[in-house]
C-alpha cells in the first residue's frame, strides 16, 4: 500500500470506520470482466443498435468499449429512452462470459468482514444486477445484506450519485481501481481507496483524490482486520 500525497494513515483509518461502503465489482470483487466477453461481437451490435436508434455515426465510433458506448446514453438530461434495450444486447455477452470470470480469492470475505462489521455495502457497478447477483451467490452472501447498484436498477449510474439513494457521503468510502470511482467520490462528497489492478497509474488514482493506492483486495482486507484487532480473519 502506498499513501498518496498530502494523505495520512489517520485520514485512511478514518475513512475505514465509516458506516457505508460503496464498491467497484469489475476491479475489485471480479478482475477483467470485459476481456472475457467477445468484446468485438458485442461492441458491433451494440453500435449498430444504438445507430438505428438516432445516434450520430461518428460519435458512435470514437467509442472501442460497449461500456464506453453506454456511457453517452446519460448525461445532465437523464438516461436515454432506449437505454433498456441497449444495456440488454450488452447483458447477453455478458452472460456469456460468466461461467469464465475470475472472482477474487478475497471478494467473499471482504464482503463478510464488511457485514460482521455492521457497515452499509453498495455495489456500484457498469454490470447488471443480474450478473452481480450470480457472483454474489458464488461467494455465498445473501442478497439481501446489500445494496446492489447495477447499470439496470434506475438512474444514471457512476459516477452519478442517483442510485446512491440514502447514502450519506460524509459517513462514506468508495473502494475502486478506476478514475470513474475517483469522480463518484468526489460527487457524494466520500473518501476515496483505490486499488492497483494495471488498469491506471497512482499518480492517476491519486489525482482523483485517493488516499491511498492498495496492491490487492488481500492487502486491503488484512489492514481492515488490523484496525480491529479483536476480529479474526476466516477464509470460507
Amino acid at each position: 500500500m502506498i499513501m498518496c500525497n498530502n494523505h495520512t494513515h489517520t485520514q485512511l483509518s478514518n475513512a475505514l470506520r465509516r458506516g457505508t461502503y460503496i464498491i467497484d465489482f469489475d476491479g475489485v470483487l471480479v478482475h477483467r470482466f470485459t476481456q472475457m466477453m467477445d468484446f468485438l461481437s458485442a461492441r458491433k451490435e451494440l453500435a449498430k443498435a444504438m445507430i438505428e436508434c438516432g445516434f450520430d455515426v461518428d460519435k458512435v465510433n470514437k467509442y472501442v468499449e460497449p461500456y464506453d458506448l453506454l456511457k453517452i446514453c446519460y448525461g445532465d438530461w437523464g438516461v436515454h429512452e432506449k437505454f433498456e434495450l441497449f444495456s440488454k444486447i450488452l447483458e447477453l455477452y455478458e452472460f456469456q462470459a460468466i461461467s469464465k470470470i475470475f472472482i477474487d480469492f478475497y471478494a467473499g470475505e471482504f464482503l463478510k468482514t464488511l457485514i460482521r462489521r455492521g457497515k452499509r455495502v453498495y455495489i456500484s457497478s457498469l454490470q447488471p444486477a443480474s450478473v452481480i447477483n450470480q457472483v454474489l451467490r458464488r461467494v455465498k452472501i445473501p442478497l439481501n445484506s446489500i445494496c446492489v447498484c447495477g447499470r439496470d436498477v434506475g438512474g444514471r449510474p457512476k459516477p452519478y450519485p442517483d442510485q446512491l439513494k440514502g447514502v450519506v457521503g460524509e459517513d462514506s468510502v468508495v473502494i475502486g481501481d478506476s478514475l470513474t470511482d475517483g469522480y463518484l467520490a468526489k460527487n457524494i462528497n466520500s473518501s476515496f481507496i483505490a486499488l492497483d489492478t494495471d488498469g491506471y497509474t497512482f499518480y492517476e488514482l491519486c489525482s482523483v483524490g485517493a488516499i491511498a493506492v492498495f496492491n490487492s483486495l488481500e492487502e486491503l482486507l488484512n489492514y481492515v482486520v488490523r484496525s480491529n484487532g479483536h476480529e479474526v480473519l476466516v477464509l470460507g
